[in-house]
């Protein structure tokens, strides 16, 4: 015969709203425990040591890439300051653009190494 009673509200509370003990030891998330010589074989990990991309880059790769991202930048910026611009500002910048660009696309090699079809990366 099972101690639960038709008029108690549930299993897990009582009457006033309390919580009913749980008879028994109880087995939680927290009651686990992990033997440490698992740890020690399983955290050897060492996280690589990632070079600075900038470091190695061709310098007038660097070059390109700053003027071209600077000037786009500053071609979406200077218009929202509280200064006034000479007139000559925007063309000169879309300029800076434009030559970014091109030592950009001057820098890309002019044959293909390799006789691959492409699909390899």
């Amino acid at each position: 015969m099972s101690n639960y009673r038709d008029d108690e509200p549930s299993r897990v509370f009582g009457r006033g709203g309390q919580s009913r003990p749980v008879p028994g030891p109880g087995q939680g998330p927290r009651d686990h425990s992990v033997d440490d010589g698992a740890l020690d074989d399983v955290d050897d990990f060492q996280a690589p040591n990632p070079k600075n991309p900038l470091a190695g880059a061709r310098p007038a790769v660097v070059l390109g890439a700053v003027l071209s991202i600077g000037a786009i930048l500053a071609l979406i910026i200077v218009p929202f300051l509280p200064l006034n611009a000479p007139s000559w500002t925007v063309p000169a910048l879309i300029g800076v653009v434009l030559a970014g660009l091109v030592i950009l696309f001057m820098q890309m090699p002019r044959s293909r190494s390799g006789r691959g079809d492409g699909a390899q990366v």
